[in-house]
């Protein structure tokens, strides 16, 4: 057997012994995953990608939600893609920043001069959904219309048509509704509203890739946060190198510009 047949078949050896699994529930959730059995879209090419530069590959485990975070928990997945933090969940997960960007925009017609602060909003309506957070609570001068049943689509269709000034929303959200719909005289004020916000994926305590010790630096007075955090994870873990592989791809732009392919 020749020399390189041998390299190949040892290389191959390692990637399926080091298989990464991420749950996600059945239905799509475009761009960043198709519904179930196609899970193409943005999170298996950004988590293929790290995989890859760690020698592993990606297995993708679609369930209902309820069965995800429960094999979740028990290790049987090792990750789950997009995960909020909350302190029940922290019991049997570890965050890691996955590289996207997250938090709210604002948007309006594109005549509007750019929004730093809800301040500027003086003498303007800001549209918001029934039961959404509501961002301009006791800001000076600016009115609030509340309407049930808005979707993204129709608040931007509503700045269209003048029947109202500026809507707040979640920025992949909103950069997907106007590429989607080809809307135009729309202008987005990306440091409006708390700027950029990191997102996180939430992997497995349980999952055999994950070893942790305890974090020195953990503050136990200070609130659970992922920056505060009793565990913090050991380097020569699978899941340490998974870790510092998104970090990587996000410091060399790799990330952004696969964001901006789907979402601008």
């Amino acid at each position: 057997m020749g020399l390189a047949v041998m390299v190949l078949i040892s290389t191959l050896e390692v990637a399926q012994a080091c298989t990464l699994s991420m749950g996600y529930r059945t239905n799509a959730r475009p761009p960043l995953i198709e519904k179930h059995p196609n899970s193409d879209g943005l999170y298996s090419q950004l988590y293929q990608k790290a995989a890859e530069r760690i020698g592993c590959q990606l297995k993708v485990v679609r369930k209902a939600k309820k069965v995800v975070l429960k094999m979740l928990r028990e290790g049987q997945v090792d990750f789950y893609p997009g995960f909020n933090f909350t302190e029940k969940r922290s019991a049997f997960t570890f965050y890691m920043v996955n590289g996207l960007p997250g938090g709210d925009v604002g948007v309006s017609r594109d005549d509007l001069a750019e929004v730093t602060q809800l301040q500027q909003l003086k003498g303007r309506t800001v549209l918001s959904a029934l039961g959404s957070p509501r961002f301009v609570k006791g800001v000076p001068g600016v009115r609030e219309q509340r309407l049930p049943e808005l979707t993204t689509l129709k608040a931007l269709k509503l700045l269209g048509k003048k029947r109202g000034d500026f809507f707040i929303y979640n920025r992949s959200t909103i950069l997907y509704t106007i590429k989607q719909n080809s809307l135009k005289g729309l202008k987005v004020h990306a440091d409006c509203c708390g700027g950029n916000k990191p997102l996180y994926l939430g992997f497995s305590r349980q999952s055999p890739h994950f070893k942790g010790v305890p974090n020195e630096n953990y503050q136990a007075e200070q609130p659970l946060s992922v920056t505060n955090f009793p565990i913090q994870l050991v380097t020569t873990s699978v899941a340490y190198r998974f870790q510092q592989a998104l970090a990587q791809l996000a410091e060399e732009g790799w990330t952004q510009i696969l964001y901006g392919r789907h979402y601008q």
